[in-house]
């Protein structure tokens, strides 16, 4: 079966606890389509390119999953219609599953030493 990443973008109003709730009802419709869940990452709660339903901000979350082109089409009707969700994207994936790339860190996180060992490194 091929894989797929839904990425969800919800509501930043929402609690911890209603996030939770949200996902497992997501996992829930799933399983009940034949689907199988992989990999769940919770992202949190980060700024919006653009405004969306006058909020600057949503809370993020990747779902990793398994099943047919039938249960995305079921899946994403389902998403479309629930109010919590302000987007939502889904791909097919390359078969396995990814790491989200780790943020580089700014120069005002970097220490002398590091500085000097990337001055080092142009002369």
């Amino acid at each position: 079966m091929p894989t797929y990443e839904t990425m969800l973008v919800l509501d930043p109003e929402m609690s911890k606890e209603q996030v939770d709730g949200f996902v497992e009802k997501v996992k829930k419709l799933l399983d009940d389509h034949g689907g199988e869940v992989l990999k769940v990452d919770q992202w949190g709660l980060n700024t919006l390119a653009y405004e969306i339903r006058k909020k600057t901000t949503g809370y993020y979350v990747l779902i990793y999953f398994e099943g047919g082109a039938e249960l995305v089409s079921e899946m994403e009707g389902s998403l479309g219609l629930m109010e919590e969700v302000l987007r939502y994207l889904t791909v097919r994936g390359e078969g396995e599953i990814v790491a989200p790339p780790k943020r580089e860190e700014g120069p005002e996180e970097k220490t002398a030493e590091d500085q000097e060992l990337v001055i080092a490194k142009e002369t």
